[in-house]
């Protein structure tokens, strides 16, 4: 037996869950939220955590100021990683 809750969510996150919903398959909205839920229970910490917003902020910033490599193998980037 489980617990009932009573949840509302902003418009924008509901759409969000309904695309989850139509790419997982899920039979209903409830399903969807469920799984979101279950999923978004096992992250670990560190993912749970991890301020993602900001990383990307970041990354835009590495990208615009030209701060990247590229690589034309895998073998030349491991070879970069390991100097």
């Amino acid at each position: 037996m489980g617990k009932k809750i009573s949840l509302e969510l902003p418009d924008s996150m509901f759409e969000e869950v309904m695309k989850f919903k139509e790419e997982s398959n899920l039979p209903n909205e409830k399903s969807a939220i469920y799984e979101l839920i279950r999923y978004a229970l096992t992250l670990p910490r560190y993912f749970r955590d991890f301020d993602w917003e900001m990383a990307e902020k970041e990354a835009d910033a590495d990208i615009a100021s030209g701060r990247v490599k590229e690589f034309s193998s895998v073998d030349e980037l491991l070879n970069d990683l390991n100097t």
